[in-house]
């Protein structure tokens, strides 16, 4: 489990959290912060564990961690607690683990199983991680692009307004007595 816990800091850190690992619970943890958001991320041995001793575990945290909770202001509104576990879940126990996230009691909740690679960890924390990549537009011709858009927005203007021999006004009054 701790392979699974060091990947989550690594996302976690990778997406501006501080981390920290959580000592002496009976369930491998770590928490993670920032600005906004707080919580735990939790792992278990297996999806059987998780399903038994979710709410336990969650129970226990909040507990243990009631203070920081109350001085924490408008953060304590979001505050999360991820369940996850290496091993695969049958298909009931799928069933099982994305009833917790319907859980809104408490903390809001995130789950997964079959976690072994980072990416495994970052699709389960998606919720939490800001958007990771920009889309890319493919190169083209800006004139061309505008004339696109223009035939859509106000074709009645489509041939007239690239055209240097016509005013910005004259357009103007064109789209004006169309509407």
């Amino acid at each position: 489990m701790t392979d699974v816990l060091s990947m989550v800091q690594v996302v976690m850190q990778n997406a501006g959290y501080r981390t920290w690992i959580v000592l002496n619970t009976q369930i491998p943890m770590v928490g993670f912060e920032d600005e906004a958001t707080m919580g735990f991320v939790c792992t278990f041995e297996s999806p059987k564990s998780l399903i038994g001793r979710w709410r336990e575990t969650e129970a226990a945290l909040l507990a243990r961690h009631a203070t920081q909770f109350r001085s924490a202001g408008d953060k304590a509104w979001n505050v999360y607690t991820v369940f996850l576990t290496e091993g695969r879940a049958s298909e009931e126990e799928k069933r099982e683990v994305r009833w917790i996230e319907e859980d809104l009691e408490r903390t809001r909740k995130l789950t997964a199983t079959g976690i072994q690679l980072r990416d495994d960890v970052t699709n389960a924390m998606l919720p939490l991680l800001p958007i990771l990549s920009k889309p890319l537009l493919a190169p083209e011709d800006a004139r061309d692009r505008l004339l696109r858009r223009i035939v859509v927005i106000a074709p009645q203007v489509q041939e007239t307004v690239l055209d240097d021999s016509v005013s910005a006004a004259e357009i103007a009054d064109r789209l004006r007595s169309v509407s």
